[in-house]
């Protein structure tokens, strides 16, 4: 029988998933620079810049809380962690003023990512820290495969079937997103579990589904966040174009469906490779 899992603090992956983490959110932000027009595609925009301010501010802050506060209580962990997730979300919130600095409801938009970057700090104040800083991990590999989805996005609709046609147009676009969903939330979850394997820790059999579903988590908390921030930003669009103004409110349900997707898929996948090795012991 595997001994109780002891928490015990390996700064060298978590530097690895941090470092990783920022360098996706800076990329992230740079492809948002100069493709902002305005708000409609400000609210459009804004929750794909929250879910990685989500994971990178969980990245930092599980240096932060694994540095200072690796035995304190949670309110010790949550202080750090905040304190950890602060930075980022003043990076994000540069970055996303760089992208979009005029316009109606931009202070809102700030504040909405900053206090993301404070939130995904926040997360790391949870135990296991090692399921964190794996679902940390995990996220940066969804999001990236995401972001890489994005930039090829007329090869790949071309791939799953566009004929330049609206019909053809729209199943191309569904397809690639249920596809897109599917392989962020398997390798989510392959990453997820080859990361706690790695920490030789004896950790619960739950904390490698939890690791897994982490990304599908902030997708789903970056979703809420997003529609929150952007209310300001929909009732300015839905003064000049109810058309504009439908189109982002229909967002939201995709985000929601991707955030599903990967949040079942990564705790899925985590969980059979667990049970894998629970069977050969």
């Amino acid at each position: 029988m595997a001994e109780p899992a002891v928490e015990t603090w390996r700064p060298t992956r978590a530097v690895f998933v941090a470092a990783f983490a920022l360098v996706l959110l800076f990329l992230t932000l740079f492809s948002a620079y100069g493709h902002v027009p305005d708000a409609a595609v400000a609210a459009l925009v804004l929750p794909g810049v929250l879910t990685p301010t989500l994971i990178a501010g969980a990245a930092v802050g599980v240096l932060a809380v694994g540095r200072f506060a690796a035995e304190a209580a949670l309110r010790g962990r949550l202080l750090y962690g905040a304190l950890g997730g602060l930075p980022v979300g003043l990076l994000a919130m540069g970055g996303m003023l760089a992208a979009y600095h005029s316009g109606p409801s931009v202070a809102y938009v700030a504040v909405t990512v900053a206090v993301t970057g404070v939130l995904g700090g926040l997360i790391a104040a949870a135990r296991p820290i090692s399921a964190i800083a794996a679902g940390a991990a995990a996220g940066v590999l969804a999001s990236a495969i995401g972001l890489l989805a994005a930039y090829f996005q007329n090869d790949l609709s071309d791939l799953f079937g566009n004929r330049e046609t609206v019909g053809s147009m729209a199943d191309a676009a569904y397809r690639l997103q249920l596809t897109t969903s599917i392989v962020s939330g398997i390798g989510a979850g392959a990453v997820a579990f080859g990361y706690l394997r790695r920490t030789g820790l004896a950790l619960p059999w739950p904390s490698y589904p939890l690791a897994g579903a982490i990304p599908g988590l902030l997708t789903l908390a970056a979703a809420l966040v997003g529609w929150i921030g952007a209310l300001p930003l929909s009732h300015a669009v839905a003064k000049q174009s109810e058309f504009d103004a439908a189109i982002i409110a229909n967002r939201l349900p995709e985000q929601v469906n991707h955030g599903l997707i990967l949040l079942f898929a990564g705790a899925f996948v985590a969980m059979i490779l667990v049970g894998r090795t629970l069977k050969r012991a």
